[in-house]
Order: C-alpha cells, then sequence, then structure tokens
C-alpha cells in the first residue's frame, strides 16, 4: 500500500504543476498556441530522388568560420556574414578572406550574441553600399569604401571604425503596433530604394528562435523606402520568415515560411498586386534561405524531411497545448538563470540561458544529411536536387553560383562549403582523370587554398579562441 500510496501522489503532484503550468495567468512565455496541420512531405521521386552530388564537398576554412549562412556577390567576390558578428570578403579565385565590417562589439562567444550581432541577410545597392539585416541589431547600411589610407583596403577588424554604418531599422522601432525583434533576409528592388526585408519574430529574440516555432507565427514581411525611411508591413503572421527574394521582373517577392515548410508569393506588380499565394507547400524539409539561381529558378536550402521520418513540428503542430507545456516548462527552469544572470552575470549561467531557447541544439538532433533543392518559380515544382546521404554538409541555408562554383551557406558549419556548378547536371561523381568532383583533399584547387589559409593565417587567428568550443575557432 506504501508502494501505491507514495505512487498516487507523485501522480497527482504531476497533474497539479501541469494545470499550474498550463493555465496560471501570465506565465512566460507571453504568447498563443493554436493548432495547425503541418503540410505533408512530398515523396522522394523524380526530381527529388536521392543522390550524391553532395558527398564531396570543398570545405574553404574549415575550423577557422563559423555559420557564412547568407551570400551577396559583387566584382566577383563573395560577402557572407559569421557568427562572431563580422562581414567578411571572399576572393574565391585565390581563396583568400578579408574582414570588412562588423556592426556590433567584440564578444566572448555567440552567447553573447547582443554585443556582437549576427549579420545573416546582405544585398549590395546599385552605388556600392552593403545592407545588412543582423538578426540582433537590424537593419544597417554599411559605406565600404572609406578604405585605410596606408593600404588602400580594410585589412583587419581593429580598422573597423574607417567603415560607416548607418541604422535604418532598429529592433525597438515599433511598425505597426509591434517591435522587429529578428531581422533575417534582405533584397533591394532596381530603383536602388524599394527594400524587401523578412523579420523571423515580433516576439522573441533570435536566442529564443525556439518559443517562435512552438507558438503562434509572429513574423513579418517589410517594405522599407531608403529615401522616405518609411515602413510598410506586406505580410504578417509569417510563422518564421526567412528567406526572400525578387522575381527577374520584380513582379513579386517570394519567401519562405520555416515554421509551415512553405514558400509563398508576393505579388508586387499586375493585377494581382497586393496578393498573397502559396508557390508550394510541398517540401522535403523546412525552408531556410530562397536565392535566384543562374537558371532563373530558386535555390532553397532545406533542414530535410527524411523519408518515413517525421519532424518535431510533425509530431506537435496539433498538439498545441504539448507545444504550450513545452515553451513554459523551458521558460521555468530559466527563470531563476535570469534572475542570478541579471545579478550576477555568471558565465555558465548565461551560455545555459542562451543554450535553452536556441535552435543549433535541435539542429543537431537531426540525422547527418544534406539537401538543397530547385524550385522552379512559377509552378513551385522541384526540378533538381542535390543531397548529402553522407551528411558531408549538412545544414544547408543558401546557395548561391558564382562562376563554375555553387556555395553552400550554413547557420552552423564551421567551414564554407561549394561544389562545382557542373555537378547539379551530371551523373557522373568523377572526371576523366579521376579527381572527384568537389573532392576537399587532393583535388585540382587544394594546393592555391593551402597556400592561401598560410598567407591569412596571422589575421585569421587574430581573436581568442572562444571557451565554449562550439563558438568559432580562430575566428576572423
Amino acid at each position: 500500500m506504501g508502494f501505491l500510496t507514495a505512487l498516487a501522489r507523485i501522480s497527482l503532484d504531476m497533474t497539479v504543476v501541469t494545470l499550474i503550468i498550463l493555465w496560471m495567468p501570465g506565465f512566460p512565455p507571453n504568447t498563443t498556441f493554436n493548432q495547425f496541420e503541418f503540410p505533408s512531405a512530398p515523396a522522394w521521386t523524380g526530381a527529388l530522388q536521392r543522390n550524391e552530388k553532395l558527398n564531396i564537398v570543398d570545405k574553404l576554412f574549415e575550423n577557422q568560420i563559423k555559420g557564412p549562412e547568407s551570400f551577396a556577390v559583387k566584382d566577383g567576390y563573395l560577402y557572407t556574414g559569421l557568427m562572431s558578428g563580422i562581414i567578411v570578403r571572399i576572393d574565391t579565385e585565390d581563396l583568400s578572406i578579408t574582414p570588412i565590417a562588423k556592426i556590433g562589439q567584440d564578444c566572448a562567444g555567440q552567447h553573447e550574441d547582443v554585443k556582437c550581432g549576427r549579420p545573416l541577410g546582405l544585398t549590395f545597392t546599385s552605388s556600392g553600399k552593403l545592407l545588412v539585416c543582423d538578426a540582433v541589431l537590424g537593419l544597417y547600411l554599411i559605406d565600404l569604401d572609406r578604405p585605410d589610407p596606408e593600404s588602400g583596403r580594410i585589412t583587419s577588424y581593429k580598422t573597423f571604425d574607417k567603415v560607416s554604418y548607418e541604422l535604418l531599422l532598429s529592433p525597438e522601432t515599433v511598425v505597426d503596433g509591434l517591435q522587429n525583434v529578428v531581422f533575417n533576409s534582405v533584397a533591394i528592388g532596381s530603383d536602388n530604394k524599394t527594400v524587401y526585408l523578412s523579420v523571423s519574430s515580433t516576439r522573441f529574440p533570435l536566442r529564443d528562435s525556439m518559443f517562435e516555432l512552438l507558438s503562434d507565427p509572429s513574423g513579418r514581411i517589410l517594405q522599407f523606402d531608403l529615401e522616405t525611411r518609411e515602413t510598410k508591413v506586406l505580410v504578417e503572421e509569417v510563422h518564421f520568415a526567412n528567406g526572400l527574394e525578387l522575381s527577374p521582373e520584380e513582379d513579386f517577392l517570394v519567401y519562405t515560411e520555416t515554421g509551415r515548410a512553405s514558400v509563398h508569393k508576393y505579388y508586387l506588380k499586375g493585377p494581382k498586386r497586393g496578393e498573397l499565394s502559396v508557390l508550394t507547400s510541398s517540401l522535403p524539409g523546412l525552408p531556410d534561405n530562397i536565392k535566384l539561381n543562374d537558371r532563373g529558378n530558386y535555390y532553397v536550402g532545406l533542414y530535410p524531411r527524411l523519408p518515413a521520418t517525421h519532424h518535431i513540428l510533425d509530431l506537435l503542430s496539433s498538439h498545441n497545448l504539448l507545444r504550450k507545456f513545452i515553451s513554459r516548462l523551458v521558460s521555468m527552469v530559466l527563470i531563476p538563470a535570469k534572475i542570478l544572470n541579471q545579478t550576477f552575470g555568471l558565465s555558465v549561467l548565461v551560455k545555459f540561458e542562451y543554450w535553452c531557447g536556441n535552435l543549433e541544439p535541435f539542429a543537431h538532433l537531426t540525422p547527418p544529411y544534406g539537401l538543397l533543392v530547385e524550385l522552379d518559380g512559377e509552378t513551385g515544382e522541384v526540378v533538381s536536387s542535390m543531397h548529402s546521404t553522407n551528411g558531408a554538409v549538412r545544414f544547408i541555408s543558401e546557395a548561391v553560383v558564382l562562376d563554375r562554383w555553387i556555395y553552400l551557406g550554413s547557420p552552423y558549419n564551421h567551414y564554407l562549403a561549394r561544389v562545382p556548378k557542373r555537378l547539379r547536371d551530371s551523373e557522373e561523381y568523377a572526371s576523366p582523370s579521376g579527381v572527384y568532383l568537389g573532392q576537399s583533399e587532393g583535388s585540382l584547387d587544394t594546393e592555391s587554398q593551402e597556400s592561401s589559409l598560410d598567407d591569412n593565417s596571422q589575421a585569421i587567428t587574430s581573436q581568442e579562441d572562444d571557451d565554449e568550443g562550439s563558438y568559432v575557432k580562430d575566428e576572423l
């Protein structure tokens, strides 16, 4: 009887605690949870048939950078932002990498993103200025044409003050009654003044992205005028708005909705102006960024939903009380950590608070598989796909074509991946000379790569190693 009595008491206590967590008013996070149907994944057939085109990739600057998630291209150079908050320029010919800007301050690691920021989407204006969506610090316009008078270029992160930074839109700015907390992707029209950007959340900071995915959508698609500085909300209640891109004719905008595994189209011109439609909700994964490629289609980086498996959103989408319970339980665990951090700022607790709501630990729980799809912008059909069945590259967020290469971005990888462009249409995985396409060791480009890395080793190792071990080793 003693055992049954104890079991009954434990069950009663757990029930009471569960009810308190679910129904106590004002309990964080301060948001709502409604049921929604997660779209079913398509069959991996036809253009989605598994292949091994990404099983061998070049890994540039391996273990020296982290998180080259999104790209911009100008004058043959590749630009990207890193987890440390630094924006770099990459010469894809000699494989050199140069830090050119840093919006935020120096920080001890990514757990201090409120200091160093997190540059994501980038694009250039026609006048050569760089528009940057920093997920933490806001929308910035950066003038890179203020070089060091002695060397003629920015050569070190210590000279970032020679670059001008203009804050266009702050996360604290209220637009239509809401703040834009997490800035993500950006595009600019040919008029050089109309800017489109995605806001992943109007409720939670980047470090608490898990809460945004588990709760009701609060993301947005915005339009910003560089001349008048006016901001207009185009689309509301997007479930983690992510990548966006203009069509070649600029008659519509496409954007990804990560939390609903969908890609949408917003019409900017013509009889459908102002209307919204679903381009596709039949994707083999959760979409990240979307980028127009050299064939007039769109590359979409995905977090795969492998056949015969279920993504966590598949399981939780219709169970709103379970999502609410998980969110409130995590928040309850975070309450004492937040209180202690405000008082003492202990490093271990700061890291604990950061990682509790961060999406990176959950991403690493998924099977090691990389996936990139190519979408038709009119029909939404998948016209091609590239797979990494062995996980040689994973967490693919974006793909950009530059010269003879396809560069693959990622928010979490410690390298910049690339494969030869010709590989996407080839069924062969080795050249006639026996050199595997995209091979990182012994490839045609390895010698120049190693030479470049040696030449840049001093600049690359200019900051301290992060004590987390998962931030950026010898970060730029």
